[in-house]
């Protein structure tokens, strides 16, 4: 019987349940799969992304993180990564036909792009990553002040803002982007974000764009704010060029630390 194009799913990460929606691709052929991260809150969550990626012949899967929109758990910076490699587990693992497993993307916005950046470095799965106004240097991001944190915190399970802050900035380099950006190469790597984000300066994209190795594109849009509410059309634009012509054959790639 034919998909209906959604369905809900749960998936365990580190003993907990995390909740998210698979958009399905007309037909019941396997084809590419696209896993959408949201940043922290996540109030924009991308189902626009999603919906342009179904429309276009792909499967796509936004999740939330333990602690965040109704996944169980509380929430921990430090495990995003982790929930980002469970959610591969999940789309990979053969529970559903019309993903091909040997083509799956990562897209992360914002924190979503932190996470995107650590959990492709360390995990062979992903042929491609592309990240929107992610945050790329931890340093550079004020997370570790809790006036700054508790604008986040409403919508996160079991984290006061002083919590969140100590978190943020207790990481190292192994969960900075930029010491692990190389790790990406030979995937591509595509950066977008705008010159004008409010709470991700592009300074991010930039420094990321010179850590990082080939292949790998970046474009910067003039006047958008984070969430690219007002131009989503420029985002939808240059996401499915670039996903019409990125090379999603499977390679030997070495696998790397988890």
């Amino acid at each position: 019987m034919p998909h209906n194009g959604q369905t809900g799913l749960t998936f365990q990460s580190g003993g907990h349940r995390l909740l998210g929606t698979l958009f399905m691709a007309r037909g019941d052929a396997p084809k590419p799969a696209a896993l959408i991260l949201h940043g922290i809150p996540g109030l924009e969550k991308n189902y626009g992304l999603a919906y342009t990626l179904r429309d276009r012949g792909w499967n796509a899967l936004i999740f939330h993180y333990r602690g965040c929109w109704g996944s169980h758990g509380s929430f921990h910076v430090p495990t995003m990564p982790d929930d980002v490699h469970a959610a591969m587990d999940e789309l990979t693992n053969g529970k559903y036909p019309v993903v091909d497993a040997r083509k799956l993307v990562l897209i992360g916005h914002g924190l979503g792009g932190w996470a995107a950046i650590l959990a492709g470095a360390t995990d062979p799965r992903p042929r491609a990553v592309a990240v929107i106004g992610a945050v790329t240097d931890p340093r550079k991001f004020p997370l570790h002040d809790p006036n700054r944190a508790r604008f986040y915190t409403p919508w996160l399970t079991d984290i006061p803002p002083d919590e969140l802050a100590r978190q943020w900035a207790a990481l190292d380099e192994s969960l900075s982007p930029l010491k692990q950006a190389s790790k990406l190469s030979p995937r591509p790597l595509l950066i977008l974000h705008s010159e004008a984000d409010e709470e991700v300066p592009v300074e991010h994209a930039r420094l990321l764009h010179a850590y990082a190795e080939e292949p790998k594109q970046i474009h910067l849009h003039p006047e958008a704010n984070h969430a690219f509410i007002w131009h989503r059309l420029w985002l939808k634009d240059h996401l499915m060029d670039w996903l019409d012509h990125v090379a999603l054959e499977e390679k030997t790639i070495p696998a790397k630390r988890r």
